[in-house]
C-alpha cells in the first residue's frame, strides 16, 4: 500500500518545529564527547617521575596537572594523595598535610603508597583524624529528582551541598542521558549556595523514556571532585479508548467502509419508504361500489 506523500508533511513539521524548539531552550545543550583532560599531559610526566623516585621533579608536575584540569575524580584523588606524599618526603610537613586533608574530603579512606614511606604515611593518618575532628564529612553532590514524571513536563533536580564546602566547590555540572534517544544533554549551574537547582525542560522529557541524571562536582580548573548518578522514568502518553468506530486510525472516513455501508441503508430506506408512496390503496371506489384488492 502506497502512503500518499501530503500524509508525511505533518510528521516531517513536527520533527522540524521539535528541533527548533530544542535549540531555542535556554540552558540546553547536546553534550560534546569528552575531550582528553588538559592535565593529562602533566599528570603522566608525574607518575614517571614518581615511578623513577624523582621527587623534586614530580611534585610540581603534579601541581601542574590539577591546575591545567579537566581530571576525573580518581586522578584528582591521585594528585592530592601523591602530592602529600612527595612533599613528606622532603620534609615539607605542613604543605604535605593541606594534600592529605584535601584527598580526605574526597575520600576518607585514601591509602598512601608504601613506597612514600612511614613519614608520609603517619601525616596522612593524623590530615585524617584532623579533618574528623572538625566534622567535615566526604565530598558529596548527590541529585534529589522524582523516580517518576509526566511526559512533556519541566521538573526540577537539586543538589545539596556541605556549607563545609563550599570553598572547595566552583560549580555543578548535572549531565542526562535520554535512554530512548541516546543523546547526552548538559547544564551547569555555579555552587552559589548550600542548595543549587536545575531544571530539566519539558523539550526532552520524552514519553517511556528513562533519563539518567549524572552530577559532578568541580573545582575552579574542572577537575571532578565528586559525583552521583540517579534514575528518571517518564511515564508513557496514556492511549484513547473513546475513538469513535466512524474515524479509523490508518486514514479518513471517506476510505473506511462505512460510506458504502450508510449509503446501502439510505437505499434500503428509500425502496420501502417508495412503496408505500407508490402501492395501490387498500380499498378502491367505482362508483358506489367498494372493490378490495387481493
Amino acid at each position: 500500500m502506497q502512503t500518499h506523500p501530503t500524509t508525511r508533511a505533518p510528521y516531517a513539521w513536527g520533527l522540524v518545529l521539535g528541533a527548533s524548539f530544542l535549540l531555542a531552550t535556554p540552558g540546553l545543550a547536546l553534550a560534546q564527547k569528552r575531550l582528553p583532560a588538559a592535565g593529562a599531559t602533566a599528570l603522566d610526566r608525574a607518575r614517571a617521575q614518581w615511578n623513577q623516585g624523582e621527587f623534586e621533579s614530580a611534585e610540581p608536575a603534579y601541581q601542574e596537572a590539577l591546575e591545567k584540569g579537566g581530571l576525573s575524580r580518581e586522578a584528582t584523588l591521585e594528585c592530592f594523595i601523591k602530592l602529600g606524599a612527595v612533599r613528606a618526603v622532603l620534609g615539607k610537613k605542613e604543605q604535605a598535610q593541606t594534600a592529605f586533608r584535601t584527598a580526605a574530603l574526597l575520600d576518607q579512606d585514601f591509602v598512601v603508597p608504601p613506597e612514600a614511606g612511614k613519614k608520609a604515611v603517619a601525616l596522612a593518618d593524623a590530615a585524617k583524624l584532623q579533618q574528623a575532628k572538625v566534622g567535615v564529612g566526604p565530598l558529596k553532590a548527590e541529585p534529589s529528582a522524582p523516580a517518576e514524571v509526566e511526559s512533556g513536563a519541566a521538573f526540577a533536580v537539586n543538589v545539596l551541598l556541605d556549607p563545609a564546602h563550599a570553598t572547595v566547590i566552583a560549580r555543578l555540572g548535572l549531565s542526562i542521558f535520554d535512554g530512548t534517544t541516546g543523546k547526552t544533554y548538559r547544564f551547569e549551574e555555579a555552587a552559589q549556595s548550600p542548595v543549587v537547582h536545575f531544571r530539566v525542560p519539558a523539550a526532552i522529557v520524552m514519553p517511556g523514556s528513562t533519563l539518567v541524571l549524572h552530577v559532578d562536582a568541580l573545582d575552579v580548573h574542572d577537575n571532578q571532585l565528586a559525583s552521583a548518578e540517579s534514575r528518571v522514568t517518564v511515564r508513557p502518553t496514556p492511549t484513547s479508548t473513546g475513538t469513535s468506530p466512524m474515524v479509523a486510525s490508518s486514514g479518513s472516513f471517506w476510505s473506511t467502509p462505512w460510506p458504502y455501508l450508510i449509503g446501502g441503508t439510505l437505499l434500503a430506506a428509500g425502496g420501502v419508504g417508495a412503496y408505500f408512496l407508490l402501492r395501490p390503496p387498500s380499498q378502491v371506489a367505482v362508483g358506489s361500489a367498494v372493490i378490495e384488492p387481493r
